[in-house]
């Protein structure tokens, strides 16, 4: 068995493949998909299948990192790690929301609107604060809560231009310097234009995130922040136990959407509804246990309809032992 560790931007993700391949005993091979000749290197690595990790900085290079795995998985015929569909939807919140809606998963009601009179028309009626939100962006970056109609239309205006597309300045997000005491500045390479996601507003008393890969399930809580729960500090997390309803949910989730390993981030409202938020196959989380149960670490393993839970730090590597070992068992599992 070898597997193939495609490497783009990030110097340091695919690093995270490596070293659970090298801890596996995995025969493996670094690939730069961004090579001009990356379609012979493909061909000639004789790889039974390829690892993947799309970038979630900028939305072009996401859009890039699609179409090459597109062709490996469709043309190519090579088997990826996780599946295409799963990574089509991630760090895509208009995708993921036709997803929800399609299958008819709880979620806050989004709407994408492509053209500037329907959204306008959408804000003179609709109930506010509404959230808009960038197509890709973790945590809360590409996030804004929006409480009546004049900052709605100064957004949808920017987004889409004043007069003319071709005039659209864009919605600039603002980012925090780690170095400059928090001071704010334009990430004018993050520029949203030409779309608007308008999402219902909930009130929540936390979040959920919920992970499944393969048979392993995790959950903790993800506390707020003033307005928001996005992050996965150590010092933003609940370490109590998930309710069961959703490892059922995100088992579902994954079967519907033939889903190898994905984390489900779910609000949970003042008023005691779940409601999917987030859906991510690659999520931001540290070299650390992704459930504590009575501060003992480990996984639900689901067994004849049952969820054990099964003592240990199942989480190295950042997830990707769990990763590479499922990968091996669908590849050994084809043949």
């Amino acid at each position: 068995m070898k597997l193939g560790v495609l490497k783009s931007w990030d110097k340091l993700h695919h690093t995270h493949y490596v070293n659970a391949c090298e801890a596996l005993k995995v025969n493996y091979e670094v690939i730069d998909i961004l090579a001009a000749d990356w379609i012979d290197k493909i061909r000639a690595s004789e790889c039974d299948g390829f690892l993947c990790r799309p970038p979630c900085d900028f939305q072009e290079r996401k859009s890039i990192y699609d179409e090459k795995i597109y062709f490996i998985h469709k043309f190519l015929k090579k088997p990826i790690y996780p599946s295409f569909d799963e990574q089509f939807i991630y760090e895509n919140k208009r995708n993921m929301a036709s997803f929800l809606e399609i299958m008819n998963f709880p979620h806050p009601k989004t709407n994408v609107f492509a053209r500037k009179e329907d959204a306008l028309l959408y804000i003179e009626s609709c109930r506010y604060p509404i959230v808009f939100k960038s197509n890709i962006g973790a945590g809360a970056s590409g996030v804004t809560i929006v409480k009546n109609k004049q900052h709605a239309k100064k957004i949808i205006t920017s987004i889409f231009g004043r007069f003319r597309s071709l005039f659209a300045i864009g919605k600039i997000p603002f980012l925090k310097s780690k170095t400059l005491r928090g001071l704010k500045y334009p990430a004018f390479g993050k520029i949203q234009k030409h779309y608007v996601i308008i999402q219902e507003y909930h009130k929540i008393k936390w979040e959920w995130r919920i992970i499944k890969i393969g048979n392993s399930y995790f959950g903790h809580q993800k506390l707020l922040k003033g307005e928001f729960a996005s992050g996965s500090g150590i010092d933003a997390v609940g370490w109590v136990e998930p309710p069961k309803e959703l490892l059922i949910l995100i088992k579902d989730v994954c079967e519907k959407g033939q889903f190898y390993s994905m984390s489900v981030d779910i609000f949970e409202t003042e008023k005691g509804e779940y409601l999917i938020n987030e859906l991510q196959t690659h999520f931001g989380a540290y070299d650390r246990p992704q459930m504590y149960i009575d501060g003992i670490p480990g996984r639900y393993l689901l067994q004849n309809d049952m969820y054990m839970f099964e003592e240990g730090h199942f989480n190295k590597y950042f997830n990707n032992i769990l990763r590479v070992e499922h990968f091996i068992e669908i590849l050994k599992n084809s043949k």
